[in-house]
């Protein structure tokens, strides 16, 4: 599969672009990128301006609709994935525990999506996603729509529940993101 990092964020809430803050001294991008690689033999990192992201040590590539929020990262990324399955993981997830993604991996066949639920919620942002997916998510797009998960009803997805992902990941770090710069001090 092909890793995938939703790096085309407006970070308004945080106030200047996340994926180059430095957690532990990397910045948030490199160690999304880091934590796909394992799983991922390529790694896309999708935006708006590649500008900042060009010493990332993954293939850059430009949203095709910009401003279409992270649906159309997804989009982009089904685009120029070189596998028919992409893991995505925005860049604001800064810690991944292996065994969440090698349960989501084991459930693949038969699907078009794997997703996670948490407090009984998706986590679109950290999914596998086919490449049978592109359609529904173009024509989506198309009608102006934006809502990741608006295009789950018209495909199958197998929804990692959270009682299986909660033993692997007890704390639930694996679906931690950050929105804010106290919320980013906090995990300092």
């Amino acid at each position: 599969m092909t890793g995938v990092v939703l790096a085309g964020g407006q970070s308004r809430r945080f106030g200047r672009n996340k994926a180059l803050e430095a957690l532990h001294g990397e910045r948030l991008l490199d160690r999304a990128i880091r934590g796909l690689k394992p799983w991922c033999r390529t790694c896309l990192v999708v935006a708006n301006d590649l500008l900042p992201y060009v010493a990332a040590e993954a293939t850059l590539v430009r949203d095709v609709m910009p401003n279409q929020g992270p649906l159309g990262g997804i989009l982009t990324a089904l685009l120029f994935s070189p596998t028919p399955w992409v893991l995505v993981k925005a860049t604001d997830m800064p810690f991944l525990v292996p065994a969440v993604v090698e349960r989501m991996a084991q459930m693949r066949p038969g699907s078009d999506v794997v997703v996670p639920l948490r407090n009984g919620f998706h986590e679109p942002l950290f999914a596998l996603y086919h490449i049978r997916c592109l359609p529904l998510i173009a024509a989506l797009l198309e009608r102006g729509e934006k809502q990741i998960v608006r295009f789950y009803t018209g495909i199958r997805v197998a929804r990692l529940e959270e009682d299986l992902w909660r033993p692997l990941d007890p704390d639930g770090l694996t679906f931690q993101n950050i929105n804010t710069l106290d919320e980013f001090q906090r995990i300092l």
